[in-house]
């Protein structure tokens, strides 16, 4: 579809990880994420079939318990100034090396998500890859020497922050080098919180429904390989998690063979989560 051209834009404020680069439109109900060959899966022909992982998943009942609404590929305007938004010194120095490294100006196809973080300002965002392997050749080194290949998770990105004001931002590049003490102490300072016990209760809770989700609805994915989950809040009651970033999952239609990694990572984040 294309868009509407006088939408105003942004280079999304919020986003903390990631390869491909969201830009915010007006008021931020949506957010759009750049379409390229890496994130092919998620908007172009997969599977055999004229449908995207995202078409793919919405057609599960209670999908949207676990994954972003998807509202298609859109076209944004050529030559249209879009906006920096100024931000903490942190979190500028990695915004501004990912739109210099990643931001294509010649690239309108955009896919069009819900903004999951609209308007709220005591927000906690958490990154964290999941799997234990990878098929990349130049991300195996990456993953054996992270948290990956020990707990089958690393953080790609953190960001806390209270009244608008950021107290903690982490990038994908810090949470590749700490080891597994670190990533437990980092996972306390996220649920540092007067209802931290509540919370956790939440997205443990949460997280075991995402599980049978998988195992009960998911049988055709045969590969969540760079998947992540994203746990986010905005106050001490409210909790949410999405599994994003779906360009390297593999779905057969016909299979009905179980991927237990994504299952494991996810039961290995529970456990560290009981020592906070």
């Amino acid at each position: 579809m294309n868009f509407e051209q006088e939408l105003q834009q942004q280079f999304f404020e919020q986003q903390i990880s990631g390869h491909s680069i969201f830009i915010k439109l007006n008021d931020g109900e949506f957010v759009a994420k750049s379409c390229s060959t890496e994130n092919n899966n998620e908007q172009m022909y997969v599977f055999n079939q004229n449908i995207s992982f995202y078409e793919w998943v919405q057609h599960i009942q209670g999908y949207q318990d676990f994954f972003s609404q998807y509202n298609g590929v859109i076209t944004l305007e050529e030559n249209k100034v879009i906006e920096k938004p100024k931000l903490d010194q942190r979190q500028q120095k990695w915004m501004d090396s990912l739109i210099a490294k990643r931001f294509n100006p010649n690239n309108k196809k955009y896919l069009l998500l819900e903004n999951l973080i609209q308007n709220q300002k005591n927000l906690r965002i958490l990154d964290i890859k999941l799997g234990f392997t990878v098929e990349k050749q130049s991300h195996i080194m990456r993953y054996q020497e992270s948290t990956s290949s020990k707990v089958g998770l690393r953080i790609c990105g953190m960001k806390v922050q209270e009244n608008n004001k950021i107290i903690v931002f982490r990038d994908k590049h810090w949470g590749r080098r700490i080891s597994i003490d670190e990533l437990t102490e980092e996972l306390k300072t996220f649920f540092n919180i007067q209802k931290k016990n509540q919370m956790i209760i939440n997205l443990t809770e949460k997280i075991e429904n995402l599980k049978s989700f998988i195992t009960q609805k998911c049988k055709e994915v045969i590969s969540w390989q760079g998947t992540s989950l994203l746990i986010i809040s905005d106050s001490e009651d409210d909790l949410k998690i999405r599994l994003i970033d779906f360009s390297k999952a593999k779905v057969e239609k016909q299979s009905n063979q179980q991927n237990i990694d994504i299952i494991n990572s996810l039961n290995s984040l529970l456990e560290l989560v009981k020592q906070i």
